[in-house]
């Protein structure tokens, strides 16, 4: 158990206005202002509540520090929103204006909003430490307590409004994506690169990685991954008949693809707990080719130029092949060409074709889709520059081309008929 204890002004307890009709353990709220000076470093450890982690180069960020730093202004307390915490339970002494927090569950206790204000707060205090400032700014904050939550997650979407909290950064708090993390450990692409590193889960999402010369700033949005996996998920797009419906929509609708995936092809008034237990089944059903997936995608996107070389079309070309410093998508790998997500998007979804699914529901390859690559890299590089010509070398139409897409389809489905008579 951790125990904050914090000068306080202005400490008022808030009884809830429902208490005397419901006997159960309803929430109680406790606000104060404290003297910037006073909020404890201790809290930097009790951040898993926040719904998405702080940028604090952001406009916003920047606007906090300057009203904070402004001592001919001591206004913060006003102007600022304040911080929300979660805790266990909260003591006052009134002799001497003192505040005890208590915390000691780190799924339920923390910062819930705020985070922005409450990180600038401390990193003044880390100024001071390394003498970069030469005291802190005589401002206050407002404080908001509230104990007796068995749950962030509706109060911290509720409260999250002023810079708008995206869809994934409350699915992540909900811990919506636990499977495909722990699926996702195993995901190793050819440069050493462990894919879970690379993802973005949350709104400024800070991580740590090992080796710091395959840090960079762009990162995989967790619905970019999600969009991807869609695709071969057998109960949004079967491909037992050639004239299946094509997952175009992965390659224009994050943002639907993720409600999609969250959804579990259910119906509407279905319980959340009904659609967790169907897309986290679904997940593990499909974990014998999640990997292979992944590294597919980095494979076709680093080897594509030279699969059209084979037939002469020269893809260095193209307009859209050409930027400084290219580099993979999911892999970061230094690329020769970029390779756009309008062509990536048909071009890998094409490959479901080769997804199987045995008796009892899990996934599995057909046939090797490194080999497949190999055998067809020819003939899909041809469809897809055939395509791109006729649509004026526009990516964006690509990669919406319902052609394009039946055709890459077609072509492996019949490699994947071809591939099993040939066994027999």
């Amino acid at each position: 158990m951790t125990k904050l204890t914090i000068p306080v002004k202005s400490f008022r307890k808030f009884e809830d206005p429902f208490s005397q009709e419901d006997k159960g353990n309803r929430p109680t709220k406790y606000r104060f202002y404290a003297q910037v000076a006073d909020i404890p470093m201790e809290l930097l450890d009790w951040m898993e509540t926040n719904p998405r982690d702080q940028n604090l180069e952001s406009d916003t960020s920047k606007a906090i520090r300057e009203s904070l730093l402004d001592d001919q202004t001591p206004y913060f307390h006003l102007w600022n929103r304040g911080i929300l915490i979660s805790a266990g339970k909260v003591s006052f002494d009134n002799r001497k204006n003192v505040a005890e927090l208590f915390l000691d569950d780190e799924q339920i206790h923390g910062n819930i909003d705020g985070g922005h204000t409450l990180r600038i707060i401390l990193s003044c205090h880390e100024m001071l430490k390394n003498k970069e400032l030469e005291k802190l700014p005589n401002q206050f904050v407002e404080v908001e307590v509230i104990t007796g939550l068995s749950s962030p997650e509706e109060l911290a979407e509720a409260r999250n409004t002023s810079v708008a909290v995206d869809l994934k950064s409350i699915e992540e708090l909900r811990k919506s994506f636990d499977v495909l993390k722990s699926i996702l450990e195993n995901c190793v692409f050819d440069n050493g690169m462990k894919f879970l590193d690379r993802i973005e889960f949350r709104q400024n999402q800070m991580r740590t990685v090992q080796n710091a010369e395959k840090a960079t700033e762009s990162w995989v949005d967790v619905r970019e991954v999600i969009s991807i996996l869609n695709m071969f998920n057998q109960k949004l797009y079967p491909n037992k008949e050639l004239q299946a419906t094509q997952p175009i929509q992965s390659y224009g609708g994050k943002e639907a693809g993720l409600k999609k995936f969250l959804q579990a092809s259910l119906s509407p008034s279905a319980t959340d707990d009904e659609r967790r237990i169907a897309r986290e089944g679904t997940l593990l059903r499909m974990t014998p080719i999640i990997s292979d997936i992944f590294r597919l995608w980095d494979y076709i996107e680093r080897h594509f130029s030279d699969a059209t070389s084979q037939i002469s079309k020269s893809y260095g070309s193209q307009k859209y092949s050409k930027s400084n410093n290219p580099r993979a998508l999911l892999s970061n790998e230094p690329l020769k060409h970029v390779v756009p997500k309008g062509i990536m998007y048909p071009l890998v979804g094409s490959f479901r074709a080769l997804v199987c699914v045995d008796k009892d529901g899990n996934y599995y390859w057909a046939t090797d889709p490194f080999k497949a690559w190999e055998d067809m890299k020819s003939s899909l590089a041809s469809y897809v520059m055939d395509t791109s010509a006729e649509l004026a070398n526009n990516p964006a139409s690509i990669g919406r081309s319902s052609n394009l897409w039946s055709n890459l389809f077609t072509t492996m489905s019949l490699y994947a008929l071809q591939r099993e008579h040939s066994v027999d």
